[in-house]
């Protein structure tokens, strides 16, 4: 072999590793721009996933959320309607009324009423236990397809939050297990914080319960209660809208009582035998009791001036969501002034 012959090969050998190194190099390159769109595509994917869920869950909150509030415009009708029929002259016939499912608000003092198949949510119970002596009818309907249970309650005795004062919010934060100190700081940015709503919107205060439960200054535990220190919450007490002042002495919890006038032991003792009897309070007794006490009693023999309602999607174990409506009686009609969602109850 030649020298000329063997100088042509090394060269083509040279020339064949420089275009292997080149080829090599080109792969890599590929390879690593495929994991990059590879990685892009995937995230890509993984989000518009989690997009669609999310959207799909925020559409059904929103259907829910009409759905309730549909619920609440029914119950209105339903005890509109009872009222209406309470109220005819002459009455209509028994056996027309024993055919007719009114929906009813209970009477002071009687048991709790569970519709056949009904199951009272946890929350509801808890509140009309703690409270003591407010009970509750339970009821079932469907609107559409979707079926839901209300829970309703007598509210005559439920004072507007939008007229308690500093000294009466600093006594209620008290009364429910604040240390002195930061029940007056309390009471005094929840009137600084009604000011700003009165300002800003030109309102008499609060326009919803919700202002209030979603406001982070005032604890979470005050606000829902059923703990052992809190049985009762704000959300179960208080109500916006029915601008109402007086209490009933059958039906107003104990330390909304203690709020809203200056009691003694005495008074309590005597309030505590009267509930305890099953006997009606009357209008006399009722006056006679909060005789110098500052408190203002609701008419016992009227009927209910406002309710709370507390409205479940689902059949006869309900889980889906939870409205709280407050309804007011003027003229035998009932009316929705405020609803709150209640997602504890979830």
């Amino acid at each position: 072999m030649t020298p000329r012959t063997l100088q042509h090969i090394r060269h083509l050998q040279r020339r064949t590793g420089h275009g292997a190194a080149e080829r090599g190099y080109i792969l890599l390159f590929a390879l690593g721009l495929m994991a990059v769109v590879t990685t892009v595509v995937l995230g890509v994917s993984v989000s518009l996933r989690l997009d669609a869920q999310l959207l799909a869950r925020e559409k059904e909150a929103l259907q829910e959320g009409y759905v309730l509030q549909s619920a609440a415009a029914y119950t209105a009708l339903q005890l509109g309607v009872a009222s209406a029929v309470a109220g005819t002259n002459p009455p209509l016939p028994e056996e027309v009324r024993r055919n007719w499912p009114l929906w009813r608000l209970p009477e002071p003092g009687a048991p709790p009423a569970a519709a056949p198949g009904t199951a009272p949510s946890s929350r509801g119970t808890a509140a009309a236990a703690a409270a003591g002596t407010t009970p509750t009818a339970r009821y079932e309907a469907t609107l559409g397809r979707q079926p839901f249970t209300a829970e309703l309650q007598d509210a005559s005795g439920l004072p507007d939050a939008n007229d308690l004062t500093a000294q009466e919010w600093e006594r209620l934060f008290a009364l429910l297990g604040t240390a002195p100190e930061r029940a007056r700081e309390l009471a005094l940015l929840t009137m600084e914080f009604k000011n700003r709503v009165m300002d800003a919107r030109g309102t008499t205060g609060f326009s919803s319960m919700r202002e209030l439960t979603d406001w982070n200054e005032i604890p979470r535990s005050l606000v829902r209660g059923g703990t052992t220190q809190v049985p009762v919450g704000l959300q179960d007490l208080l109500v916006v809208g029915t601008k109402n002042r007086k209490v009933r002495l059958d039906t107003t919890p104990v330390v909304l009582l203690r709020t809203l006038g200056n009691l003694t032991d005495d008074h309590l003792q005597r309030l505590a035998t009267m509930r305890r009897s099953g006997t009606p309070i009357t209008a006399a007794l009722a006056q006679q009791w909060t005789a110098g006490t500052g408190l203002i009693a609701a008419d016992m023999a009227g009927p209910p001036t406002a309710a709370k309602a507390r409205l479940r999607l689902g059949g006869p174990r309900p889980t889906g969501a939870t409205l709280v409506a407050t309804l007011v009686q003027q003229g035998g009609k009932y009316s929705v002034v405020d609803s709150v969602v209640d997602v504890s109850a979830r």
